[in-house]
């Protein structure tokens, strides 16, 4: 009866460090993607840096926060990294469409909002892997 118990409060305690870990990569990842976007801001007011670019450079900056939250998010589990990674993308994704559908203020589930969606969580779910794989 005490190892169930015991087992079960162990369980319980995992839920929710694994819960924790995933806002602390979400966190990470946007105390690293708010700086970049600034940078990039800086360097367009300042600079000639060609507008073409820039969109290329915001995804590539979203994708390698989405990477690094998931990495993270992964520290403390043992299985299922990519899952990890996979509910971290979808989360960050979300909270950016929404932020951006306020500031917009449009609202549209389109087909670039989906794969966007699709393209945060596979991102996501990269991170966990190496996340897991890749522990000392």
């Amino acid at each position: 009866m005490i190892n169930k118990t015991g087992q079960a409060a162990k369980n319980i305690l995992n839920g929710h460090s694994n819960i924790i870990m995933v806002i602390k990569g979400i966190l990470v990842s946007y105390l690293f993607t708010i700086p970049m976007f600034a940078i990039f801001a800086y360097f367009l007011k300042f600079t000639d840096f060609p507008l073409k670019y820039m969109s290329t450079a915001v995804i590539i900056t979203t994708l390698l926060s989405i990477v690094i939250a998931g990495w993270i998010s992964t520290k403390n589990v043992k299985s299922k990294g990519w899952l990890n990674g996979a509910i971290v993308g979808f989360i960050y994704m979300l909270i950016l469409y929404l932020v951006s559908s306020i500031v917009y203020r449009e609202f549209a589930i389109n087909s670039y909002v989906l794969i966007l969606l699709g393209i945060g969580i596979l991102s996501g779910s990269i991170g966990g892997i190496l996340g897991i794989n890749l522990k000392r």
